[in-house]
């Protein structure tokens, strides 16, 4: 290989890596903003829903407790999954810089009092709300909100179709099936 090849393959690769090591950032950044914006807890109650409505439509009297609990173990990585997918429509919809801005507001103690539905904040808490309101990231995510909203409603319905099947199959497959 002469030099000249040497040198482009050498900043060819250097590009890539370097672009590749920023896509895992974007993608890391969202599943962290993800993990701390309620999409968790959201998809937890979904998840024991399924299995409830599993209960109730599919599952034979005398299904153990020992099934729910070996079907429960599974939910972790379910949700996990979920989560990584997800990003995708994040992605599509928000810039990496976004996301950022994003993920710092939803670290904060006043967007997670938020979350949790808590009514008393201290005046710092209050002003972070406020700053957040009147932002233009608050106004990016009202223009948004729709089309991330049917791009979630779209993966979370696949999901929870999926989490059904796997359900009925693992039921039928035990013999615990009305």
């Amino acid at each position: 290989m002469n030099k000249i090849s040497a040198f482009f393959l050498t900043i060819f690769l250097g590009l890539y890596f370097s672009v590749a090591a920023q896509v895992d950032v974007y993608q890391d950044d969202i599943i962290s903003l993800l993990n701390c914006n309620g999409t968790i807890q959201e998809y937890d109650f979904e998840f024991e829903k399924t299995m409830v409505s599993l209960r109730v439509r599919v599952a034979a009297k005398d299904t153990p407790n020992s099934f729910w609990e070996k079907f429960r173990e599974g939910k972790k990585e379910s949700i996990e999954e979920l989560i990584s997918i997800l990003a995708f429509a994040y992605r599509k919809n928000y810039t990496h810089s976004e996301i950022k801005e994003l993920l710092r507001y939803y670290e904060t103690t006043a967007a997670q009092k938020l979350l949790e539905n808590e009514k008393e904040f201290s005046p710092e808490e209050l002003k972070i709300i406020e700053d957040y309101n009147a932002s233009e990231i608050a106004e990016t995510v009202a223009t948004k909100k729709e089309v991330l909203a049917k791009d979630v409603k779209d993966i979370s319905y696949d999901w929870s179709k999926e989490l059904f099947t796997k359900g009925i199959g693992a039921l039928a497959k035990a013999g615990y099936t009305k």
